[in-house]
């Protein structure tokens, strides 16, 4: 076998495996425009969690007992969540004990950032996916940042997501308040770590507001 037919050869076993895993489980997204700051910054590459590599394992922390008042609320969404989940329609696993393989169900917890595709692309074709951090969860009542006489429902199977950043530079940071919630259809995955530039590798934290904006009726 040649050279050239060898390095063929080993291309073909080695790209399917690549590309599945990029498709299913991790895979890489830049930050486009300032509406993230000072979270996340133009040019940021992310780190971006599709699914559950062992979600057997992320059911068991869901239903595992808190040891902490934080942890304990975080369980609580997270069930409240996935009841509301299966009552939509949509299957939250293999008799709904979490055992699905192929993109599992990833469970949204409040101040996370996740990658989704824009319901607006069309509108701003530049923009095909955004950035943004979850404000409020399927089910809850959430009060937009920007009008604290109205209330929002988010519906079941979807996310209220909004920017960090609400003055960027002078324009608001397109999200929830101008497209409504987003349905977990066009959810990407959960931003987890922040790759380059260097200077700003780290893990991304759930940060949420000093005074409550989603509650549970």
């Amino acid at each position: 076998m040649s050279a050239l037919r060898k390095y063929l050869f080993n291309m073909a076993l080695t790209v399917p495996p690549v590309l599945f895993f990029k498709d299913n489980f991790y895979s890489l997204y830049r930050v486009d425009g300032s509406s993230m700051e000072p979270a996340l910054y133009h040019g940021d590459v992310l780190v971006v969690r599709k699914s559950d590599v062992f979600p057997h394992t992320m059911w068991k922390r869901w239903t595992s007992i808190a040891t902490s008042y934080g942890e304990e609320e975080e369980h609580q969404n997270a069930m409240r969540v996935m009841a509301l989940d299966a009552q939509s329609g949509r299957p939250i696993g293999e008799l709904q004990t979490g055992y699905t393989y192929l993109n599992p169900p990833a469970i949204h917890q409040l101040g996370s950032v996740i990658v989704f595709r824009a319901p607006d692309a069309e509108k701003y074709p530049s923009s095909e996916y955004r950035v943004k951090r979850v404000v409020g969860l399927g089910g809850q009542i959430c009060r937009a940042s920007d009008n604290f006489h109205s209330l929002e429902r988010v519906p079941p199977y979807s996310l209220w997501v909004e920017g960090d950043n609400q003055e960027s530079n002078g324009n608001r940071s397109i999200d929830s308040r101008t497209y409504g919630a987003v349905c977990k259809n066009n959810v990407i995955g959960i931003a987890e770590r922040i790759v380059w530039p260097p200077t700003r590798w780290g893990a991304l934290p759930c940060i949420t507001p000093s005074v409550p904006r989603s509650w549970w009726q």
